[in-house]
């Protein structure tokens, strides 16, 4: 069932199918080619000797593109199929095209990829063990892949420095003069932290039905950046935008990657359905995908912090090295939500933060942007932890003194709002009894170490972390908020209400639904979504979607400009004559942000999240059960409470089944709340990836007496962390003697 324009030529339309549902007569399949090695230069690629292709299959290569090989994003140009020097391991460099997807697959194995015996003899460092192989296929080519491996591990001893890519500075008061004073800097803490965990998607993988119908491209796609998409293929194919016919199907992810190779991926199939005349359905393989647009990111984030006697935190030095993979056009955007959020929750009047991005011959780093923030929340509050275990003052209390406050007491150079943030911690410290389980826990496990070793049928261990983040909505440092953030909303002659802005999800559909019928009190069957925007001089605006919704995360915002809409309406007579409402984002609130001097206000508003989460850890088996986690959220006026208690629901389950590699964790007791609030809605869909893993760890450091500095982790991780640790302690203990 597809949303269509009601103009005569339309461009962009919009579907609630799955493009992998669709078919056609004569419709061919396509699989990707993806090279096996992470170097070298490619000079052919065939199929082996004596192979018996099949009528109408094909192998298509950059050298069947009628247009550029390029997809040029953010001033980054990405090729769409490696025309040459191998940029990382899986990189597109052929498709492989036919009727039968089986088949496909077996003729893939007689790939045969010739590599240029001059440029492996250059670099004898790297490629000595592979030069003997001047050609091989996919179905034998694991001895090369091995060679060139095993010798890229010892790259880093005889290579050049890594190339950074993109990179932020911030200093704000005298950090150094802080670490040398002995009263401010009366304890001083550091750690390492790095959260890796790999979010996989059972939903449909990324890709595309395409089709030529009377001299026009059709293109069936989970597409979130149409205006790119269609620039990208008019520039590939040839064929002009007024004759590129884009849906968009349902989206199914939402990963910086996706962003991008949604247009690699689309313009690989327009190209097979020019060369056969033939229609093409492309979809990625589950290990394609994983590896190409959900593969976790390397981020390792460092953090020294001083405090005074009281407790309160005078300086942080923050470290924060991600690795960007072999190109990666959202680079600078990552650090920058990086860098916003490694400051936490907590005002520091001295802080230093240095973000570096490297290139790298691994796969691009693919990130929810909505979701980056989880990185540096991880790092910080893990952080917080190890204070309180060095320190000695609660968790809570160490939260409550150093938590930045409204506007004027935020943290610099960043001003939040957290409205009601205190209460929160409160809140769930109580319903939690954390005070109380957080001492006995720390008491028990004290004593246990002084008095006794660890026998296996001793009584588990009980633990409890507790965590802190914020959700900023409205991002206003992107590099695409060029104009303001609005919507509109109009009445037709047949009295149906228009809404100018097509829903990201069937709930939000949902929620703006109720908002438009309860309020002008209408039947829902009288609602049209549509993204056709008109312009200022009254003309249809055919790229209405130039800022994909992920990248700067606006639904909270374009919820609450809805509902000023639907009022205005409500205020004017409705008689059959077509009139339209529009309202934006207010410039003055963007003016709050200053990109250059990186300071400011980065987000339209924010919402806060807490939660804590007790474990025990058998000492028998040498795993940890969860026993209870509690969620507090203050996200403004919530809209659709159950509805929005679900998503957090599903989120936390999703969230622990991540924390451990191939063994899903389970808690049987979870509890959700919300703060009561008349504020504005604010965006809560990912507050849990932000708090749930460095409660857990806490927890785990905690129940441990170790500290736990990175997810996931694997089924022997914590037999390991206690045989380190007591490996640890029986050095020290004959250091001692």
């Amino acid at each position: 069932m597809c949303a269509r324009k009601s103009t005569a030529k339309k461009k962009i339309l919009f579907s609630d199918e799955f493009y992998s549902d669709m078919s056609a007569a004569d419709m061919l399949h396509a699989v990707l080619i993806r090279s096996p090695f992470a170097y070298g230069k490619i000079i052919s690629i065939s199929f082996a000797p004596k192979t018996k292709v099949p009528e109408n299959y094909f192998l298509l290569t950059y050298k069947d593109i009628p247009g550029k090989n390029t997809v040029t994003i953010i001033e980054t140009a990405l090729p769409v199929l490696c025309s040459g020097e191998i940029s990382y391991k899986g990189e597109g460099i052929a498709l492989l095209v036919g009727p039968d997807k089986e088949v496909l697959e077996e003729l893939k194995k007689n790939i045969r990829i010739q590599l240029d015996k001059s440029e492996l003899k250059k670099d004898e460092s790297r490629f000595a063990k592979a030069c003997k192989y001047l050609s091989v296929s996919l179905k034998d080519g694991s001895p090369i892949e091995q060679s060139l491996i095993s010798l890229r591990k010892t790259l880093a001893d005889y290579s050049q420095p890594r190339q950074i890519v993109a990179k932020r500075k911030l200093v704000v008061g005298s950090v150094d003069e802080v670490f040398s004073d002995s009263e401010k800097a009366a304890v001083i803490v550091e750690g390492e932290w790095s959260n890796k965990i790999h979010y996989k998607s059972n939903k449909e993988t990324e890709g595309c039905f395409c089709f030529l119908k009377g001299g026009n491209l059709h293109v069936y796609t989970p597409c979130q950046w149409i205006s790119q998409l269609t620039k990208t293929l008019s520039e590939v194919t040839g064929f002009p935008k007024e004759k590129i016919f884009i849906t968009r199907t349902w989206v199914s992810h939402k990963t910086t990657n996706a962003l991008w190779m949604n247009s690699i991926l689309v313009s690989q199939a327009a190209v097979a359905a020019l060369k056969t005349g033939k229609p093409v359905l492309f979809s990625l393989s589950r290990l394609a995908q994983e590896e190409l647009l959900e593969l976790p990111p390397e981020i390792s984030i460092s953090h020294k912090t001083a405090l005074d006697s009281r407790g309160i935190i005078t300086a942080m030095d923050i470290s924060i090295e991600f690795d960007s993979g072999a190109y990666n056009p959202f680079a600078q955007d990552i650090l920058d939500r990086l860098t916003i959020a490694s400051t936490g929750i907590y005002n520091c009047k001295n802080v230093r933060i240095s973000a570096k991005a490297y290139k790298s011959h691994n796969p691009p780093a693919s990130l929810h942007l909505a979701m980056i923030d989880s990185h540096s929340f991880f790092a910080i509050e893990n952080q917080i932890q190890k204070i309180s275990e060095v320190t000695g003052f609660s968790p809570v209390e160490l939260r409550q003194m150093n938590k930045a406050g409204g506007l004027q007491k935020s943290t610099k150079p960043f001003t939040f709002s957290f409205g009601r943030s205190s209460d929160a911690i409160n809140a769930v410290a109580i319903k939690s009894d954390f005070r109380r389980k957080y001492t006995v826990a720390h008491l028990a496990e004290q004593r246990h170490y002084e008095e006794s070793e660890d026998f296996p049928y001793s009584p588990p261990i009980r633990g409890i972390g507790m965590a802190c983040s914020f959700d900023g909505s409205g991002y206003l440092g992107t590099y695409f908020e060029k104009s303001s953030i609005s919507m509109q909303v109009s009445v037709n002659e047949e009295k149906k209400i228009i809404v100018h802005a097509y829903p990201p999800s069937a709930a939000i559909r949902d929620i703006w639904t109720r908002i438009i019928t309860d309020t002008l009190e209408i039947d829902k069957r009288s609602i049209v979504f549509t993204n056709e925007i008109n312009d200022e001089s009254g003309k249809k605006n055919a790229d209405a979607l130039i800022i994909p919704e992920t990248l700067i995360g606006t639904v909270s915002i374009r919820t609450t400009l809805l509902r000023k809409c639907v009022e205005s309406i409500k205020r004017k007579k409705i008689d059959g004559i077509p009139f339209s409402i529009k309202k934006s984002l207010p410039q003055s609130r963007k003016k709050l942000w200053n990109q250059k001097d990186f300071s400011g206000t980065p987000y339209y508003n924010t919402a806060f999240g807490t939660c804590t989460v007790e474990i025990e850890f058998d000492r028998c088996t040498y795993r940890e059960q969860l026993r209870k986690i509690c969620v507090i959220i203050d996200g403004g006026k919530i809209l659709a409470p159950k509805a929005a208690e679900n998503s957090v629901y599903r989120s936390i389950q999703r969230c622990l089944s991540t924390l451990v590699e191939e063994d899903p964790l389970t808690c049987p007791d979870i509890s959700i709340k919300f703060m009561q609030s008349d504020e504005e809605p604010k965006q809560i869909g990912h507050l849990v990836y932000s708090i749930l893993p460095a409660a857990y760890t806490s927890a785990l450091s905690q129940a441990l007496a170790v500290t736990v500095r990175s997810l996931p982790l694997q089924t022997d991780s914590l037999f390991k962390i206690r045989e380190n640790f007591e490996l640890a302690k029986l050095k020290k203990s004959e250091v001692d003697s």
